[in-house]
């Protein structure tokens, strides 16, 4: 495979709502040089919210769990784009990450193939890489997937429904996957879990004073692992992960913006989750301090409203206090995630076996996205329909919606057939717009000299898209 790919098709009725189109593609193939893995994106605004499409064919075999994290780190920090609104991949309202993950199902061949000939796809799920290194903070941490209720989708011989038999005889696993990403409840997760608050006792130099041996390795420079396993949406960025190495980029980046762990829009980068860890250590030595001198403590829950006692006994011991942390940690996200479960619905999640022209099975996701349907467009032709007479000329007007900004010397308005798919390629005639007075005007000679009716499109530079629509009456 060394061409990757992805297309995007929208109803007419949304393309008014969809808006600063841009792609973007990371290679990671030999050391970041070719394109037979890595990722291709298409990134745009939907209505109220951003939108990120992500393809991506990350490195093979059983072994190369880390490296197909680290190739998720480096799609994740290396893809810019021109939109104050969504300058990131992190920072889009939702992010859809599919194709070829390449994580396998981390047991033998035989128990495999005999788990999968039971039907036993939730145990073979327990030992699935892709959920392991989730669940671990490893990679994809916040992602959803919908429910797998199919086989695995790898490897199977050409032009059959058998699992492989070659040589290689490779371990089936569910290598082809289409999961999602809202940033609002990454956020919203990231500060449930800010546990030590804003005060200067969260630095790490600080936990020096802590007296309890059983905490010793919380003192000194290195950190906790206490919140190592904890649920955050499929756990903690590690130590690990957080310096993974990144591949020297080809071309010049902007400027990272500077983390602040009260910027919403940063809050994924790994830094963030390093704070999130260090904050955790801070409030667990106030509450063990307290709790050992009074013999309790008392704790706010994830409702912040229902405050639950520390006993000196839950402290005593780390494993323990681990346990407790974890708990609530797990509450914090549980109640996060039902108040957003319906921004992204999945319908269905499915494989395709009938199709046998590859050794992988096709997967395809049908989500329900929430947006906002009730927003005015940003530019709009000034009249639903126009009609036009034989002989004369005609002239169109948009409207731009306050706030927008003014419309570029390359903006235009084409003629098309009903039936078009594509401005660009498929426009009878067009012209552009005159920016004073927001009008586009056609000569008599542009007619098309039978009574037909046709579209009228709004083609605009800075968005990358057909923004407006109207039906013209050719008489």
């Amino acid at each position: 495979m060394s061409i990757m790919q992805i297309v995007v098709f929208a109803k007419k009725k949304h393309l008014p709502f969809i808006t600063h189109i841009q792609t973007e593609y990371t290679k990671t193939g030999f050391g970041g040089t070719y394109g037979n893995k890595g990722g291709t994106t298409v990134r745009f605004r939907l209505y109220d919210k951003t939108v990120a499409l992500v393809n991506t064919h990350l490195s093979a075999h059983m072994d190369q769990v880390q490296i197909r994290d680290e190739e998720y780190w480096n799609l994740m920090s290396e893809q810019d784009f021109d939109d104050p609104m969504s300058e990131h991949l992190y920072d889009h309202d939702y992010l859809f990450w599919s194709g070829d993950l390449n994580y396998r199902i981390q047991l033998g061949n035989e128990e495999v193939r005999g788990a999968i000939a039971s039907g036993k796809y939730l145990d073979l799920l327990e030992h699935d890489q892709l959920k392991q290194e989730k669940q671990a903070g490893h990679a994809f941490i916040g992602f959803h997937e919908a429910d797998i209720s199919f086989p695995p989708t790898y490897k199977f011989d050409p032009e059959t429904d058998v699992y492989d038999t070659s040589e290689k005889n490779r371990v089936p696993a569910w290598c082809d996957r289409v999961l999602w990403r809202i940033k609002a409840e990454r956020a919203e997760i990231a500060h449930a879990l800010n546990w030590g608050g804003e005060d200067d006792s969260s630095d790490i130099s600080s936990l020096s004073s802590f007296t309890f041996s059983d905490f010793s390795d919380v003192s000194g420079s290195e950190m906790s692992d206490f919140s190592d396993h904890c649920e955050v949406d499929g756990g903690c960025a590690s130590k690990q992960y957080l310096s993974a190495p990144t591949r020297k980029k080809k071309k010049k980046k902007k400027k990272k913006k500077q983390i602040d762990i009260n910027d919403e829009e940063a809050y994924s980068d790994r830094s963030t989750w390093e704070m999130m860890r260090k904050r955790t250590i801070s409030l667990m030595k106030k509450t063990a301090v307290y709790a050992a001198s009074a013999g309790s403590a008392m704790l706010r829950t994830a409702t912040g409203s229902a405050p639950i006692k520390v006993h000196k006994a839950d402290v005593a011991d780390p494993e323990r206090f681990k346990d407790l942390m974890n708990t609530l940690e797990r509450e914090k996200v549980s109640l996060v995630k039902e108040k957003y479960e319906n921004c992204v619905r999945p319908l269905v999640y499915k494989s395709y076996p009938e199709y046998k022209q590859s050794d992988h099975k096709p997967v395809s996701a049908l989500l329900e996205v929430g947006v906002n349907t009730k927003v005015e467009p940003l530019i709009r032709f000034k009249q639903d329909k126009y009609r036009w007479k034989a002989g004369e000329k005609l002239v169109v007007t948009v409207s731009v919606r306050q706030g927008v900004g003014h419309l570029s010397s390359w903006d235009w308005v084409g003629i098309l057939e009903p039936d078009w798919t594509d401005p660009n390629k498929h426009y009878i005639t067009y012209q552009y717009v005159t920016k004073e007075n927001e009008t586009a005007k056609f000569t008599w000679e542009q007619h098309p000299g039978v009574p037909k009716t046709l579209d009228l499109v709004f083609v605009s530079s800075k968005m990358s898209a057909p923004v407006a629509r109207a039906v013209l009456e050719c008489q």
